[in-house]
């Protein structure tokens, strides 16, 4: 379906102050979020600049204090803990995802000298990468008392379904660029999307989305170490953000046709999020009370489907592709006008009791192939 085609018709529908209020809700959320990452990343604006934050933020993961964790989750009650099961599961799944990819990477770029800081850089959020990763198994198996060989089945069992079917297309896309023999365009555009709209677009709206929902429940169920090693999770991935930013403008120097491409790129990944917001609508609740457990009651694929579109516009705009950010506007007002109703009020529908309980499974169950491929 084109995202587009009742454009001009449905903007004219009027707008309720429910959906202004998200609008403005979201764009606050966002420009925070940007504030508070301009007040440690501003000053990068070379690889070399990145090289220095990477040693001067050094952390240990391996050595987190979770004995009070394990503690604290044991005293929760079965909806406490299943609660805190959804946050580990799409945190661990997307760490998973983007640390299978890493090393292969740093291993494509090119070998010559002037590529150098580059690798440098990449190098440092592969380690990043890594031990993320170990940082979760750890409190996989030492918090939730989950087995070290079973963590990444329970993760895709909590982790929300739009991310789910977004983590399956990133890996098709990884698999296609970095192939053997591919051209340096094409390793640009994997760190394009590696790192621009997995690493920025995906996973942190969805760190934006719980903060302000209240549903990062480290301080609430007192889960310190948790706490801590996510605070820094997110600032090394601000600094893998502008890794990705920094090798996309030198892209955007080094090859002519790079703005059309990255365009190209950013325009099915709007395909694919047009796709996701219709389909979680056209489950009659299904999918929008899935993600409400994850996020809290009033999150739902409207609310998740805007907060990335908006998060990848901003990216847009800093890399000078002002189309791009037009055509997500487009693509915004024309899915807030289909899915709202006749007096500008969101479409919500509520999911019966049979299907509250059966849904999630079918869901999990059918995982992407219940959508159709762009």
């Amino acid at each position: 379906m084109d995202a587009t085609a009742s454009y001009t018709a449905d903007a004219e529908r009027p707008r309720s102050e429910k959906i202004a209020r998200l609008l403005g809700e979201i764009e606050a959320l966002i420009a925070d979020d940007e504030a508070a990452d301009r007040q440690i990343s501003g000053g990068w604006r070379t690889f070399d600049d990145i090289l220095t934050a990477a040693h001067a933020h050094t952390w240990d993961a391996y050595s987190l204090d979770l004995s009070t964790d394990a503690e604290s989750f044991r005293r929760l009650s079965r909806r406490q803990q299943e609660a805190v099961r959804r946050i580990f599961g799409t945190i661990f799944r997307a760490e998973s995802v983007v640390d299978d990819w890493m090393d292969k990477i740093v291993a494509a770029l090119p070998r010559d000298p002037g590529y150098d800081t580059m690798r440098a850089a990449l190098m440092t959020q592969e380690h990043d990468e890594r031990m993320h990763r170990g940082s979760l198994l750890r409190v996989a198996t030492e918090v939730l008392g989950i087995d070290a060989a079973d963590a990444d089945r329970v993760a895709r069992k909590y982790n929300n379904f739009a991310a789910e079917f977004l983590f399956d297309r990133f890996e098709d896309q990884m698999r296609q660029l970095l192939r053997p023999n591919r051209p340096l365009e094409d390793v640009y555009a994997a760190i394009f999307i590696y790192g621009v709209i997995s690493e920025d677009v995906v996973a942190n709206s969805d760190v934006v989305i719980r903060r302000s929902k209240g549903r990062g429940l480290y301080d609430t169920f007192d889960l310190p170490g948790m706490k801590e090693g996510q605070t820094n999770v997110r600032r090394d991935e601000g600094r893998h953000v502008r890794i990705a930013v920094l090798a996309t403008h030198r892209f955007l120097e080094e090859y002519e046709d790079a703005a059309e491409r990255l365009l190209e790129i950013s325009s099915y990944y709007m395909g694919l999020a047009d796709r996701l917001v219709r389909r979680a609508k056209a489950s009659h609740g299904l999918i929008d009370a899935h993600l409400a457990q994850s996020y809290g009651p009033d999150v739902d694929s409207l609310y998740y489907y805007v907060m990335n579109m908006k998060r990848l516009a901003v990216r847009l705009d800093e890399l000078g592709l002002r189309e791009g950010v037009l055509e997500v506007k487009r693509r915004v007002d024309a899915s807030i006008a289909e899915l709202s109703g006749d007096d500008g009020e969101p479409i919500v529908e509520t999911p019966n009791r049979i299907v509250r309980i059966v849904g999630p499974r079918v869901l999990r169950l059918a995982g992407p192939s219940r959508l159709p491929s762009p």
